[in-house]
């Protein structure tokens, strides 16, 4: 299905640019209501008119795709790949590179950045907004700094919530399933004097992966509840004021990540026997706070100023016990750490080969001969072991370990739309913001950042064929330094609804704040146990500090195009994109050396086509091509050559709904990926005013793969849910 080649590929790009030819003869669509999007530049626009390409996910698809989370939305987004470490951690990467941080995705909910600083990633899961409550996802795809700053290096995904006057009354919802799902949802909107609110309330949990690739149980199930509050109120005839606040608490299970130096061999050694019956569980306790306020004073039709503000405070909170063996407090084994964290690594291996511990032709031949190590530095292994081979009658030594991270921002920022002719159209403003990040364990105490912005963007239609775009963003950093990421395109449009587009634009990604300031090692805390040489812990994970912000340089061709006669749009983009500078190292505690010295580049073509064939049917259609290399192995793993979905929707007589979606990667990190959803639902009408909707979703996977990664198994392929709703 997907040997598709890249001429072809092309040849099928070009040919869709070539259609609107046919199109010449259409209407001018005087008075016809075009759709806008808002996410591009800042600016409100047709399709036709972006610098770029889009994807827009409006409400009817969101419902209709059944989807529980946001990440599984994306799949309908050309070019997106979605992966998952565990049950409850999805990765959301456009174009792929490293899978477990989703490191180049400015994510914003209304708005608001929920890009964490610290650690460079989004918690999918932990967004304190129901699915219920989308009103549409605006996706750019492509670099996006110049309106959004640095961490808008691959797009930007715009989550925008429906406006509470949009969605008054009651509605309760239930979901049931199989793999442990429990959905709870309940709004209520309402009116006071020239106010609109709209209070929600939200509960999800499942189990997440059955079982690993060992057959063990697979601890990654997840329960959250969260509440938002949306409030708009019109001032006056030119002002308006919009408030948002929410709260989110949960717990995502995570089996102990921590790797003991010296595993147990022999049951017969007290040491053995209690660390092989440890395991201390270190589940997560999530908790999000957040409160938005964004006021808008439309001055005349042609000028508006608009100021955001928001506060957001998140907690990732994981503590255990740990029990090892003494040596990791040894001062021998952290001065073989500072010589080279290999050198630790392979302790564990001469400490399970208890036969040569007394033979020094074999640390010599294993560590010196083999690694490198110098030949001085042998005294300091046989210390080690024989400081090991002594504790290993008695019990380990055990201690209290915390991953706890706290994360704040505040935000203000000031922006002014004019029109300045009937020709030329501008946007620009300004941004301050205040970033922290709290760990004792990641960061040895607390990271502060300051970021300041200034953006610009211009909007020139010389001649009715022909629009010109120029934006720009200027960004000091004091973690990072300066940057500035400009944007040039030109669009020449067919018709009024057709527009060939052509686009240039540089972005970067300022390093966060564990890649350039992390100190990881754990502290011990209420030690038990044998006696330790020392009060550190062995390894420390100390970042270099210095590095450079990973920076793109991208070329677009693009076509859009709505053809109103056939209710069909289509985009078209091909690209090329170069990125340097790209810092591919994973967040871990051994073996952490974050460099520049990667780079990764992309080429190929992507296409959507959304089509309302009748009054009754919907056909949707996304394609992928993406031809790419990578230095660094790590970003190999999660690009698709070929990935897509295919979709019908369609209304049935006596208010039934259906549809049919298709999903397919040919690689994601070297796992096929093929999924066939099904959604059925049924809409009783009670009264006038009130109605109950009964939906069953249900999944199924075309192939026997693991998701991602070999370890993410189900005991059965399919999966389902069924969901009843009533509004009132």
């Amino acid at each position: 299905m997907y040997k598709l080649q890249r001429g072809f590929v092309f040849s099928f790009a070009f040919m869709g640019i070539g259609v609107p030819a046919a199109a010449m003869d259409e209407p001018e669509l005087q008075g016809m209501e075009l759709p806008t999007v808002l996410s591009a530049t800042r600016l409100k626009q047709a399709p036709s008119e972006v610098p770029g390409s889009m994807t827009v996910l409006d409400r009817d698809l969101i419902r209709a795709s059944g989807a529980r989370d946001v990440p599984e939305l994306m799949r309908l987004v050309p070019g997106m790949m979605v992966g998952y470490s565990v049950g409850h951690r999805s990765n959301v990467n456009y174009h792929g590179l490293n899978t477990t941080e989703a490191r180049r995705l400015q994510v914003l909910v209304d708005g608001r950045s929920v890009y964490r600083p610290g650690l460079a990633t989004v918690d999918w899961t932990d967004i304190p907004l129901a699915i219920e409550d989308i009103e549409r996802i605006e996706v750019f795809r492509g670099p996006n700094t110049a309106a959004y700053g640095a961490n808008a290096l691959m797009g930007v995904i715009n989550i925008i919530s429906t406006r509470p006057e949009m969605r008054q009354g009651t509605r309760l919802k239930i979901t049931d399933g199989n793999r442990g799902v429990r959905d709870l949802y309940a709004s209520q909107g309402g009116v006071i004097g020239s106010t609109h609110a709209r209070l929600s309330l939200f509960a999800k949990e499942d189990t997440g992966f059955d079982f690993d690739d060992d057959g063990e149980d697979y601890r990654d199930s997840r329960r959250l509840n969260a509440v938002n509050l949306l409030g708009t109120t019109q001032i006056d005839a030119s002002q308006s004021l919009h408030l948002q606040l929410g709260a989110k608490e949960g717990s995502n299970q995570v089996d102990n990540d921590y790797t003991v130096l010296a595993e147990p061999t022999n049951d017969a050694y007290l040491y053995d026997r209690l660390v092989a019956q440890h395991d201390d569980v270190s589940d997560v306790t999530a908790r999000d706070y957040f409160v938005q306020l964004r006021w808008k004073n439309e001055l005349t039709p042609t000028h508006s100023i608009e100021l955001k503000t928001y506060a957001q405070h998140m907690e990732r909170l994981s503590d255990w016990r740990a029990c090892d063996s003494p040596v990791v407090f040894s001062p021998e084994l952290r001065a073989l750490y500072e010589a080279g964290n290999v050198y630790p690594r392979r302790i564990n291996y001469i400490l399970r080969n208890r036969g040569k511990w007394g033979d020094p032709d074999f640390y010599r031949d294993y560590l010196v001969t083999g690694d490198g190590l110098p030949a001085d530095m042998l005294p300091l292994v046989e210390s080690v072991v024989a400081q090991h081979a002594a504790a290993r009658s008695g019990p380990p030594a055990c201690w209290d370990i915390n991953e706890n991270l706290r994360e704040t921002r505040y935000e203000a920022e000031l922006q002014n739309t004019l029109q300045v002719t009937d020709r030329l159209r501008s946007v620009f403003g300004g941004n301050l913001r205040y970033d922290q990040a709290k760990s004792e364990t990641l960061f040895g105490g607390k990271v502060e950042n300051h970021i300041g912005q200034l953006f610009g963007h211009l909007e020139y239609r010389p001649f009715d064929r022909w629009m010109f775009h120029a934006g720009a963003m200027a960004e000091q950093d004091r973690l990072s330094g300066f940057s500035f990421s400009p944007r040039l395109a030109a669009q020449y449009f067919i018709r009024p609804t057709h527009s060939l587009r052509l686009v240039y634009s540089e972005a970067v990604r300022s390093p966060d704040m564990y890649e350039n300031n992390a100190r990881w090692t754990y502290v011990p805390r209420n030690l038990s146990g044998p006696a330790v040489s020392g009060a550190e812990y062995y390894a420390i994970a100390e970042a270099p500090g210095g590095l450079d912000q990973e920076r793109i340089r991208s070329s677009e061709v693009g076509y859009n195009g709505y053809f109103h006669a056939l209710a069909l749009a289509v985009d078209v983009r091909g690209f090329y994109e170069d990125i340097d500078n790209l810092i591919s190292d994973p967040l871990q505690i051994v073996n952490f050396r974050p460099t520049n010295d990667a780079s990764a580049r992309f080429t190929g073509g992507e296409i959507q086509v959304d089509w309302e064939a009748t009054r009754h049917d919907r056909l949707r259609l996304t394609y992928a091509y993406v031809d790419f290399t990578a230095s660094n192995r790590l970003d190999q793993r999660l690009t698709a050559r070929n990935s897509g979905s295919a979709a019908w929707l369609r209304q049935w007589p006596a208010a039934i709904h259906s549809s049919l979606i298709y999903y397919g990667a040919d690689q994601l990190n070297e796992r096929r990926f093929e999924r066939l959803d099904g959604r059925l639902a049924k809409r009783l009408a009670i009264g006038s005013s009130s109605a109950l909707e009964l939906a069953l979703t249900m999944q199924y996977r075309l192939d026997d793969e693991g998701l991602t990664w070999p370890e993410n198994l189900y005991e059965t392929r399919d999966q389902y849910y069924l969901s009843a709703e009533l509004s009132f």
